[in-house]
């Protein structure tokens, strides 16, 4: 076998994609193609060439990942495919050792991605660090739990307006839990409405803005797809998004997305297991919540990412935790490293004190948005507490009030 790794060549950038679209099933289409071309770094995609014949594909987005505190630079990492023919022959592997030793090279402490199947990236050392709560929710059984009064009014945008409205909504609320992806006007080029009508099915996607005197608080970007039997409408609406700035938005967001006429049902995917619906709605059983996997870290530069976040939540805490880290695919993490915490900021440094937590590079992935405790994670045997209450501690550190939420894939 004559395969070799290499970073694919910008003219045959569009080649790459399409041959990715073997591995995962499915056609992509030319409107998706366009929008991951808008927003690719080309430099950073990969692929696996037989001879001349791309037989594997593998990129990185360059982002910027919200944080406890602030952001992260981060190796957005997608599109891992090989070919049928060529699996089981190492090159899923080499791909990967390019894309982390590349996110080593330009400064990124963390790689993240979502995985089509979790078990392939734990062995890379990715930890969940978030989970998504999916909806397929019975749209006039929900019901508020309470009468709220409304207030505000709901306006539908017209295609090519509302970027400035939604971004400013989006940043407030990313301000205020970690998971969430900075996004530039090309990124949002990709999620806003483009056409009145999508290529594929007839869906009309549409974006409604929330508002009130104080200004915009909250927006949906959603699909209607209409359906009737004998019984009458049976309408799907799939919302790809809502995002809120304030209690009152994400209310009257959800209000809005409920109340829409000849629809049944209302599908999502991507929320967060304590978003306000569940507590919003009369009878929660009536979303048909199920539960899936999110945002899957990777640990690239142990002191960074640990030192780029706070801790302790908004007042800032105090402590330190001593950490036995086990990494075999990144060895420069591996040891015995002291977290010292003064007022919420950490100084980070290799250590011969006695460790208090056991655990690898997986566990702190998970850990490092604030959203899985090291309690849960010592309960299914994958963290070990060398000190009496070391548990307790570094919950006390690394926990925050809100669970981190990543509305977006990539």
């Amino acid at each position: 076998m004559n395969v070799e790794i290499r970073v694919c060549p910008p003219e045959r950038f569009v080649e790459l994609i399409k041959a990715s679209e073997v591995g995962f099933g499915e056609d992509l289409g030319d409107d998706m193609i366009g929008r991951v071309e808008l927003v690719a770094d080309k430099e950073r995609w990969l692929g696996a060439f037989d001879d001349d014949r791309i037989v594997g594909t593998a990129g990185v987005f360059s982002m910027r990942l919200s944080v406890p505190g602030g952001e992260l630079p981060t190796g957005g990492v997608t599109f891992v495919t090989v070919m049928p023919s060529h699996r089981r022959r190492g090159l899923m592997s080499g791909m990967m050792r390019r894309m982390i030793d590349d996110c080593h090279g330009r400064g990124e402490p963390v790689a993240a991605l979502w995985a089509a199947e979790g078990a392939i990236y734990q062995r890379f050392g990715y930890g969940l660090a978030t989970v998504c709560c999916n909806l397929e929710a019975e749209m006039r059984s929900v019901g508020f739990a309470r009468e709220w009064p409304s207030e505000g009014f709901c306006r539908l945008l017209p295609v090519g307006q509302g970027r400035d409205l939604v971004a400013t909504i989006y940043d407030a609320a990313r301000a205020t839990r970690a998971g969430f992806l900075a996004r530039t006007p090309d990124w949002w080029t990709g999620i806003l409405p483009l056409v009145e009508k999508d290529a594929k099915g007839g869906e009309a996607r549409r974006l409604v803005v929330y508002e009130t005197a104080d200004g915009p608080e909250a927006y949906a970007v959603y699909k209607t797809k209409p359906e009737w039997n004998v019984r009458g409408p049976g309408g799907v609406l799939t919302v790809e998004e809502a995002i809120a700035s304030t209690p009152r938005g994400t209310r009257e967001v959800w209000r809005y997305l409920l109340g829409v006429d000849l629809v049944r049902t209302l599908k999502t995917w991507r929320l967060p297991s304590d978003h306000p619906i569940f507590a919003l709605a009369a009878e929660p059983r009536r979303l048909g919540t199920t539960m899936g996997d999110g945002l899957w870290l990777r640990i690239v530069d142990l002191p960074a990412a640990l030192e780029g976040r706070t801790y302790g939540g908004a007042g800032g805490a105090s402590g330190r935790v001593v950490l036995e880290i086990r990494d075999d695919y990144c060895p420069w993490n591996a040891g015995r490293w002291s977290l010292d915490v003064e007022a919420g900021r950490a100084r980070v440094t290799k250590s011969t004190a006695d460790a208090d937590l056991s655990l690898g590079a997986n566990e702190l992935g998970a850990m490092l948005l604030g959203g899985v405790s090291a309690a849960s994670l010592a309960e299914s045997g994958r963290v070990e507490e060398l000190r009496p209450l070391a548990l307790a501690a570094a919950d006390r550190l690394f926990l925050t009030a809100l669970k981190p939420w990543c509305p977006q894939e990539f």
